[in-house]
Parts: C-alpha cells; structure tokens; sequence
C-alpha cells in the first residue's frame, strides 16, 4: 500500500484568526464540530499560546458606531454646558433645552442600538465558542488574564461567563467592562467552589454585590471598581478583603461631599483614587499603606494613621466646573497645604498641578516635606510662575533628586514675567543636599536657563543636570512613579554653545550639563 498523504489532513490548524472566528459564528457554539475545531487550533500549540486574552465588542463594532458615538457624547456634553452656563433652575426652561436635545441624539441612539444587537450576537457566539469549550481543551490553553468588554444592555450571559472563566479555566486576573447599561454580578456564586485561583478582579460599570461579605474575594490581592456606587461601603471591602494589597477606585457616579477611609486591620499598600467626586478624602487609619495616587479635580485631603505611606503622587486638573470651596471663601487659588494635612514624613512626593489659570498660592512655605528625598512636579504649564517651585524647594532642605517637566504646549506667556519672579520673594536657603536636576520640555528659553541657573547657585553638591526636550508617561512597573520619554532635539552648535555658556557663566566648577 502507499504511504497515507497528510498534507491536507490539519488545514484548520493553520486557518488565520479571522477566518476561524467567521467559521465559529455559523456554528452552534456548543456542538461536538466546534469543540473539534478547538482542539485542533491549539492542540500542537501549547507552550506558544499567550496567557492573557482581551475579548471586546469594540473589535466587532463598525467605525461608523463609533463615530456616532463620539457625536452623541458631543451633543450630551453641549447640553449640559448650556444647562450650567444659563444657570438654569425654571423647571420649564430645563424641560425645553431637555427635549431639543432628545430630538437630535434620538435618531443617533436609535442606530446605535441597532449596531449594538448585531454585534452582540457575533459576540456571545465568539465568548461562548471560547470559554465554553471542552475541558481537553481548557488543559491545553491555560488563560491567567482575561478581560471582557461587552455592551451593558445584553447581560444574559454575564453570570455563566464570569463563573466558568474563574472556576473552570482558573483564571488570576479577570477584568469585566460593560459599556452603557450597569450590571450587577453577585459574587456570592463563587462561594461554592474551592481552590480559586483568583487574584485580582476589576469591574467597570458592575456592582460587585456582597463584595463586603463574599469569602472569595477574602484572597484577592487587587481590585478595581469603576463607575460603582458602593464607595459608601469601601471600608466594609477593606475589612472584607484582609490579603488585599491594591485598591483602584474610578469615576464616582455620586459626589461625596468627605470620603473616610478607615481601616485598621487591613494590608492595602497601594491606594488609587482616580477622577472621583470627592470634596475632602481623609485616610484615617492605614497601617500599612505605601504609596496613594490621587487623580481628577483638586481634592482636600487629610492624613491620619499612615505611618508607612513613602509616596503620594497628585495630578490635579483645575477647571471652572471643579472648583471646590474653601474656608476662607476663595474658589480660585489654593495653598499647597490644603493637599497635605498632617502628611508624614515622605521620601517621594509627584505633583502635576496644571488648568488655564494657576490656582497654586506660591507664598505659603510647607514644614511637613523636610525628610522628603525626590520630588517630581511634571506638565508645569509654561503660563504658570514658577516661583511656587522654588518655595517648595525651600520647603524640602533633604531634597537629593529634582525633576521637573515643563508643558510647552500650554499657552505662552513673555519671558520676562517669569525671569523677574524668580529672584523676588525667594528665600536665601541653599538646597545643601541636592544631587540630580532634571528638566524635561528644555527649550533654552531665557527663563528657563534662569531658572536652571538659580538652583545651580544655592546647590553646591549638584553634580549633574539633565536638560531634554521630552514628554511625562505613568511609569507601569511602579505605581504613582512617573518617566521622561525623551524627544529627539537636533541642537545646532552655535545655539548649544551659547545655552552652555549662558548656564555656566561664572561657575568655576559648574556641574556636568548633560543638553539633549
């Protein structure tokens, strides 16, 4: 007999992904065909498969959804510029503005909603013909990450999805996104099982019912709630969760006029508040609370019990429709104090104060930063005075590491304003201790190589000074950290040659000037 010809007998192994997936939609995703097709795909590929899957509608929706979204959010947001701008309070105007504004974006929900359905459909077809599949194929596909965006209005699924990737494929780190409509997922379904491997869980737009009571999440090391409305049970969560070391929480439906923090027995490192509606957050009791990232319109903050807390990073955006008030009456201008009441002794503090106007107070001196070792202040906008920079320096007599970023984008302002504020009102202390400048969005501008100048002169143990042109990025191997990705800037050599001389002009031992 001949020898069996093989060459056509795995051609589904090597089909490329988009004609898998249009396969998988014509078939009944719980047939022994599928299930079949599974096990081929990923039978001979098992160390090379990723552990880590995102399975999003956006990927299934046309662009044009997306683009009468983007216009459906552009009609909500004039609405409700118009509605603060006229300060309206008659009941009868509201309604009037209300119903002109239904009848544009009617026609545009009614097309979303269709776009919505349909892919949906594909959607389900494709998250069931991959979590549903067969346990031999599970064994062959470990999954560690895994996260879900789906449309919130078709929820049908959302139970049995959530369950079976955590129980039955062992997922670690699962995250789930519903857009539009809220869901609820109680987490007391999980209950049941043992040896979950569940680690961190993150919800967007999904109430985790009985998060504060369900003993599954007593081992989760990190979670994330997103547009919840349980921030009134947060220390219920802390209490709940004693092995959870980082908390995220996001976009606050409801605003709160003091959010409490109170924890006594739990291990929450890492705390993240970002852009909530808070009027005054107050951690009072965190034993054991490292690093707190506070994000969103300027926040008052009060600090208890942190007697661990190394960092706090602060990016605040100051608007006209975020003032908050403040006791002395003022709703425009702040002193850096009101962010850092009773804070202890920091070792890194990142500040990134920017909005239209400057609303930072630079007279007010801080005592509480003089152990403090890096300071950070990055998109300082190129409109602002840079006086407030050096009062703080005043402030931080430990200081061995300075970088700041200066937003070149925002609006311009003459130089000359600046270079007179930097000699006026500046008290006369050396920064004794300061080893490392830093100075990102470096044009060479007569201010800037004043500014630069002033703190060579009162830093006699500076032995190096970086000047780039260049951008700030969150730093994702450290929470609240911040790097400078550098931007490349061709200097011609005349125009080098006179910042370096501007810089170093009567230095007998200038400091290495490192100009990129």
């Amino acid at each position: 007999m001949g020898k069996k010809d093989t060459s056509h007998e795995d051609r589904i192994s090597s089909l490329p992904e988009e004609i898998l997936l249009m396969i998988l939609d014509k078939l009944d995703t719980r047939t022994t065909v599928t299930t079949i097709i599974l096990s081929k795909r990923w039978r001979d590929l098992p160390r090379r498969l990723p552990t880590s899957y995102n399975l999003a509608v956006d990927d299934i929706l046309p662009p044009r959804y997306h683009r009468l979204k983007h216009l459906n959010e552009e009609a909500k947001s004039a609405y409700e510029t118009e509605k603060n701008v006229h300060k309206l309070t008659d009941i009868y105007a509201i309604k009037a503005r209300h119903e002109r504004w239904m009848a544009k974006i009617r026609p545009l929900t009614a097309i979303l909603e269709r776009y919505g359905r349909r892919a949906m459909r594909r959607y389900v077809k494709q998250v069931n013909a991959f979590l549903l599949a067969s346990k031999n194929v599970r064994q062959l596909r470990p999954v560690q990450k895994l996260r879900l965006q789906m449309l919130g209005r078709w929820h049908e699924n959302i139970d049995e999805w959530t369950t079976t990737a955590i129980v039955k494929w062992g997922v670690e780190d699962f995250e789930l996104v519903c857009d539009g409509y809220c869901l609820d997922y109680d987490l007391r379904q999980l209950d049941a099982y043992r040896n979950l491997r569940l680690e961190r869980l993150a919800l967007t737009n999904c109430q985790p019912v009985c998060v504060w009571s369900c003993l599954t999440v007593k081992r989760l090391t990190k979670l994330s709630l997103s547009e919840s409305s349980y921030m009134g049970m947060v220390n219920g969560i802390l209490a709940n969760c004693v092995q959870l070391t980082d908390f995220r929480i996001t976009q606050s439906r409801y605003y709160r006029a003091n959010f409490v923090i109170c924890a006594p027995s739990s291990k929450l490192k890492n705390l993240q508040v970002d852009r909530c509606n808070f009027g005054k957050i107050h951690l009072n009791c965190l034993p054991c609370l490292e690093i707190f990232v506070c994000r969103g319109r300027p926040t008052k903050l009060f600090y208890g019990e942190v007697p661990q807390l190394r960092l706090v990073s602060l990016d605040y955006l100051q608007t006209e429709d975020n003032d908050i008030d403040d006791e002395s009456g003022s709703k425009r201008t702040y002193p850096p104090s009101k962010f850092f009441k009773r804070v202890p002794q920091l070792d890194c503090l990142v500040l990134q104060f920017k909005g239209p106007q400057m609303w930072i107070e630079p007279f007010v001196v801080l005592s509480e930063f003089t152990q403090l070792k890096k300071l950070f202040i990055a998109n300082v906008p190129v409109n602002w005075d840079a006086l407030w920079i050096l009062l703080l320096l005043d402030a931080t007599p430990a200081l061995e590491s300075l970088h700041v970023h200066i937003d070149n984008s925002s609006e311009e302002r003459s130089a000359g304003d600046l270079c007179d504020s930097l000699d006026a009102g500046v008290r006369q202390d050396r920064y004794r201790h300061l080893k490392e400048l830093v100075v990102a969005g470096f044009e060479g501008l007569g201010w800037q190589t004043g500014f630069v100048r002033l703190i060579m002169k009162r830093s006699p143990l500076l032995r190096r000074v970086h000047l780039l042109d260049g951008e700030v990025r969150d730093d994702e191997q450290e929470l609240g950290a911040l790097q400078i990705v550098p931007r490349r800037r061709e200097w011609h050599e005349c125009e080098r040659a006179e910042v370096l001389d501007d810089l170093t002009a009567g230095f007998r031992w200038p400091p290495q000037i490192i100009l990129e």
